[in-house]
C-alpha cells in the first residue's frame, strides 16, 4: 500500500487542480456563440436548461458525495462538466444548446459543493480547518490568475478564426488534465457516517440546514446576490461587445484585466474575512452589488461620449469580479464552519439548489424585459427588487449571534485500506 500523500502536497494538488478547471478560455464568448444563433430571450430559455437541469440533480450529487466519497463525485463532475462544454461549442441549433447545457449542468452539479466539502475536510483530517479561510483565498487567486491567462488568448483565437466557439471546443485540453489531476486526490480519512440510502442523507442535510438559522439566512443572501451578479455576468460579454465595437481581442484582454481584479480579491479573503468578520465581508459584498448598477445604467443609456463610454464600461464592471474573488469563499466558509463532515458536501448543495431555482425562475423574466427595454433598464430594475431584502438579510444575519460552534471533525483510518 502506497503512502498517502501529506496534506502540503494535497493542497498543492488541489491547487493546480483548480487552476486547470479555472483556465476558462471560453468565459467571454460562450453567451456570444449563443446569441448568434438567438435573441436574449431565447438565449435566456437555454440558459434555464442549465439551471433547470442542475436543479433537479444539485442535492442528489451533493449527497452522492456525502455517502460515497468526495473523490468519486468530483472525477464524475469534471469528465461530464467538460463533455458538456465542448457539447455547447459544437451546438449550431437551439436543441443542441440544450443538450450541451443538460450536460454541462450535470458535471456542475457533482463539482459544485463537493470541492470546497474535499478541501474542508482534507484540512479537517489533520485539524487544520482554521487553514481553510487561507487556502480556499489562494486557490481562489490562483483560480482567477489562470482565467486571466486565458481570456486574452481566447479573445486571439476568435479575433484571428473568426469562430466564437473555438475556445469552447480548445478546453477540452485543460479539462482533460484536470480530471488527470483529480485521479490522485486521495479520500479525506475523517469520521463521515452516512445515513442509509440517498433519501435519508437529502433529508439529513435539509434538517442540518433547517436547524443553522445562519446558513438559512446566507442561502437567501446568496439568492439575491448572485441572481444579480449573475445575470450581469450572462449579459456581460454582450455589454462589453456594443461598447468596444465587436472587437474580440480586445474583449479578452477587457477580461483578462477583469479576471486580475477577481485574483487580487480572492487572494485578499482571508485577510478581509480576519478584519471585518463574516458580517463585515457580507456588507463589503453588498456595498460592491448595488451602487455600480447606476454606472452599468449610465453607460447603458449613452450618457458618455464613446472614448469615456469605453471606460465608463470597464470600470463598471470591476467591481463584480471583486465580488466574484470572494463571495464564493465566504459562502462556503460561512457553511463549512457550521456543518460536519456527514452533510457538508449535501448543505453545500442546498444553498446552491435554491440559488438555482432563483435563476430559473428569474433569467427568462430578465431576459424578456430586456428584449423590451434594453439590457441597461432591466439590470437596474433587478438591483432595485433585491437591494432592500439584500440589506435586510445581512442585518438579521449579524443580529443572529455569533459563529456557531460544531465538533471538530474526528479523523479516521477508513479510507486508508
Amino acid at each position: 500500500m502506497s503512502a498517502r500523500p501529506s496534506i502540503d502536497a494535497r493542497i498543492r494538488r488541489y491547487y493546480v487542480f483548480d487552476m486547470l478547471v479555472g483556465f476558462q478560455i471560453w468565459t467571454p464568448f460562450w453567451t456570444l456563440w449563443l446569441l448568434n444563433h438567438a435573441n436574449e430571450f431565447q438565449a435566456t430559455l437555454v440558459d434555464i436548461v442549465f439551471w433547470t437541469t442542475s436543479l433537479l440533480l444539485t442535492i442528489p450529487a451533493g449527497a452522492i458525495a456525502d455517502r460515497y466519497g468526495r473523490r468519486p463525485a468530483i472525477l464524475v463532475g469534471v469528465a461530464v462538466w467538460v463533455s458538456g462544454i465542448v457539447l455547447f461549442g459544437l451546438a449550431n441549433s437551439l436543441p443542441m444548446f440544450a443538450l450541451g447545457n443538460a450536460v454541462w449542468a450535470i458535471g456542475a452539479a457533482f463539482m459544485w459543493g463537493t470541492v470546497s466539502a474535499y478541501l474542508y475536510d482534507t484540512l479537517a483530517e489533520a485539524g487544520m480547518e482554521s487553514r481553510y479561510p487561507a487556502i480556499t483565498s489562494r486557490g481562489t487567486m490562483l483560480t482567477f490568475i489562470s482565467a486571466a491567462a486565458a481570456a486574452p488568448l481566447g479573445g486571439y483565437l476568435v479575433q484571428v478564426s473568426g469562430g466564437l466557439n473555438l475556445p469552447l471546443l480548445v478546453y477540452a485540453l485543460p479539462g482533460a488534465l484536470a480530471l488527470v489531476v483529480a485521479t490522485t486526490f486521495p479520500e479525506p480519512s475523517v469520521h463521515r457516517v452516512p445515513e442509509a440510502n440517498l433519501v435519508a442523507q437529502m433529508r439529513s442535510g435539509l434538517r442540518t440546514t433547517r436547524g443553522h438559522p445562519q446558513i438559512v439566512l446566507i442561502i437567501v443572501f446568496q439568492i439575491l446576490i448572485g441572481v444579480v451578479t449573475y445575470i450581469i455576468a450572462f449579459f456581460r460579454p454582450l455589454f462589453i461587445e456594443e461598447i468596444v465595437g465587436g472587437n474580440f481581442a480586445l474583449i479578452g484582454i477587457a477580461y483578462g484585466g477583469f479576471f486580475c481584479v477577481a485574483a487580487a480579491a480572492g487572494r485578499s479573503f482571508d485577510r478581509l474575512l480576519d478584519r471585518f468578520g463574516e458580517s463585515g465581508a457580507l456588507w463589503l459584498t453588498f456595498f460592491l452589488v448595488f451602487p455600480p448598477m447606476i454606472l452599468v445604467y449610465a453607460v447603458s443609456a449613452g450618457v458618455f461620449s464613446s472614448t469615456a463610454g469605453i471606460v465608463a464600461g470597464v470600470t463598471s464592471q470591476i467591481p463584480y469580479y471583486v465580488i466574484w474573488g470572494f463571495e464564493g469563499p465566504i459562502v462556503t466558509t460561512i457553511i463549512n464552519r457550521r456543518v460536519l463532515s456527514n452533510d457538508r458536501a449535501t448543505v453545500l448543495a442546498i444553498s446552491i439548489f435554491f440559488t438555482t431555482l432563483s435563476l430559473a425562475i428569474f433569467e427568462p423574466i430578465v431576459g424578456y424585459v430586456v428584449t423590451v427595454v434594453g439590457l441597461g433598464t432591466s439590470l437596474a430594475l433587478l438591483a432595485a427588487i433585491a437591494v432592500v431584502p439584500s440589506a435586510y438579510v445581512i442585518a438579521a444575519f449579524r443580529r443572529s449571534g455569533a459563529r456557531e460552534i460544531v465538533p471538530r471533525p474526528v479523523p479516521t483510518g477508513d479510507h486508508e485500506r
